[in-house]
């Protein structure tokens, strides 16, 4: 029969390789349990944010015009949450863009013969882009701006002819989004936001949430 003795220093041994097991355990379960925590609050903040660009997209493309105060101002307060000021931790990004056509580019090219080519021709490009918010922001080195590019724009924030038909952009981009026939407009909300408070380096990723809709 086991002596006493042998049976103690057995549980002993048992015991202590529980709490090594248990110790190592919580080397892969904590990181684990923040990240689902983290991208859990993110989730929520993008399905917030989905419903400000929504709701954004739907008064632009109904002629709002978000240059004027007003506007801006009701912005703001749809997303009195994420802090859209000049100084804040969000930015909105308007967008309308179009197919260009040959008329745009022959108006956009008077030198040049009629019927001539233009870099944008057939291609979607931007009529105007407006900026909601801290148009500054930076995220971990990355200044927030659309997907879709950032068109050189006049004071009214819209876009020259011969810009838009010369200049190359990412609007192609749209093309993946949706299709555009001549005479078409495709109009964009899009809404991104830091999570500074959201984020554990080396396992959550870039410290941002990105929404946005198209019309």
């Amino acid at each position: 029969m086991m002596s006493l003795n042998k049976i103690r220093r057995s549980r002993g041994r048992q015991k202590g390789v529980a709490i090594v097991e248990f110790t190592l355990s919580f080397v892969v379960l904590i990181p684990l349990l923040l990240g689902v925590f983290v991208f859990g609050f993110r989730l929520i903040r993008s399905l917030q944010m989905q419903q400000v660009v929504r709701d954004l997209a739907h008064m632009y493309i109904r002629g709002i015009n978000f240059r004027n105060s007003g506007p801006i101002s009701n912005a703001q307060t749809m997303a009195q949450s994420f802090d859209l000021t000049a100084g804040g931790q969000s930015l909105i990004i308007l967008s309308t863009m179009r197919i260009v056509t040959q008329a745009d580019c022959d108006a956009a090219n008077p030198t040049k013969p009629v019927g001539t080519h233009c870099t944008n021709l057939n291609a979607p490009a931007f009529v105007e882009q407006l900026t909601i918010g801290n148009t500054g922001l930076s995220i971990s080195g990355y200044t927030a701006a659309s997907s879709f590019g950032t068109p050189p724009v006049q004071a009214d924030k819209t876009v020259l002819a011969s810009d838009m038909a010369n200049t190359a952009s990412a609007a192609s981009k749209l093309g993946t989004s949706m299709t555009l026939k001549p005479g078409e407009f495709a109009y964009v909300c899009e809404m991104i936001t830091a999570t500074p408070s959201l984020n554990i380096p080396g396992f959550s990723g870039s410290p941002q949430v990105y929404a946005r809709a198209i019309f």
